[in-house]
């Protein structure tokens, strides 16, 4: 039996950013990450530029992108800048990147997983009980940690994706309502391959066709299905809180991904270090998940709704996919 100051399940940018946080604040922390490695998990790999305004280095990024392509109505719609607009990112680079900026004193157990949580402790699949003082579920959108806090999950994003070895100069996004309701394809090249997917609110009735308009659409831009191998994993979006006496919950576990994009790196990784500040400091005020939120709550109440409107103008869709992705944390 080990006894830790704080627990983190989940090695992701959210566990990441906490452990870093708290390791400078000189807490004894234990980190548990299901997967034999950090840093592999099924993504897009899609960032914002606003990212780098949290000291994500652009050298860590498969490559950078000026300029997208949006589709939608039957209509190509380049945006362009001067700065940048969107990157791409191989998550396991950006995992292992996170974990050398942690300081010495972390403890971290990969290959692991909890199978049972109490108040003060945890139970590995090695029987080997670990206490704490307090406990981050960091855990993804599946979170564990969220479950044992018995808060449901009713807004969820559906993905399917394949990453195919073929290299594509630009980014694009297709809008297409009538297929796939509120969501979106992406073509998101990256360094030795790109990723094609699609994405749609699993409220919105259109996931039992969604593999079959996948397989469409990927013929239409020219990509056997069978090229690749595919994935698929939900985006949880219903913020429910995120604290609960000694239990804290970061990232997709908390559901701060937005429920319009699907996007959850900068969130996961700004909430993973607002919330080791609160338990270094509990007069903490997190005003970066407050941030977070109003964003969230502004983006899913106006929705695509307002989106397909925008895009039926190419000034008001250039200015509107500019605001959103040059809008720094």
């Amino acid at each position: 039996m080990s006894k830790y100051e704080v627990v983190i399940i989940g090695g992701g940018p959210a566990g990441l950013s906490a452990a870093q946080v708290l390791a400078r604040g000189g807490k004894r922390v234990l980190l548990i990450e299901k997967n034999q490695r950090i840093g592999p998990k099924i993504c897009a790999g899609g960032l914002t530029s606003q990212i780098f305004s949290l000291g994500l280095p652009i050298e860590l990024t498969d490559r950078q992108f000026f300029s997208f392509n949006v589709h939608c109505f039957n209509k190509l719609i380049e945006i362009k800048d001067k700065r940048l607009l969107l990157a791409t990112i191989n998550r396991s680079r950006l995992g292992q990147w996170m974990l050398g900026q942690i300081p010495g004193g972390v403890e971290i157990f990969t290959d692991s997983n909890v199978t049972e949580i109490r108040e003060t402790s945890l139970l590995l699949d090695n029987d080997r009980e670990i206490l704490f003082d307090y406990l981050i579920g960091a855990d993804g959108s599946l979170s564990l940690v969220r479950k044992y806090l018995n808060l449901p999950i009713k807004k969820i994003l559906i993905t399917l994706q394949c990453n195919i070895a073929k290299k594509f100069e630009t980014l694009q996004i297709f809008f297409n309502p009538n297929t796939i309701g509120p969501g979106y394809f992406w073509i998101f090249p990256h360094k030795d391959y790109t990723s094609f997917g699609v994405v749609t609110d699993s409220r919105a009735g259109r996931v039992k066709n969604l593999l079959e308009n996948f397989k469409i659409w990927l013929e239409k831009n020219g990509i056997n299905f069978n090229e690749g191998n595919l994935q698929s994993h939900p985006i949880n979006f219903d913020f429910k809180g995120f604290h609960f006496g000694n239990v804290f919950l970061a990232g997709d576990a908390a559901g701060l991904a937005s429920g319009l994009t699907g996007e959850g790196i900068s969130q996961a990784i700004l909430s993973g270090r607002e919330i080791a500040q609160k338990i270094l400091d509990p007069s903490y005020d997190t005003p970066l998940i407050k941030k977070i939120l109003r964003r969230k709550t502004i983006e899913e109440t106006l929705g695509m709704a307002l989106i397909f409107k925008v895009l039926k103008s190419k000034k008001l869709t250039d200015f509107f996919f500019k605001k959103w992705f040059l809008k720094s944390w």
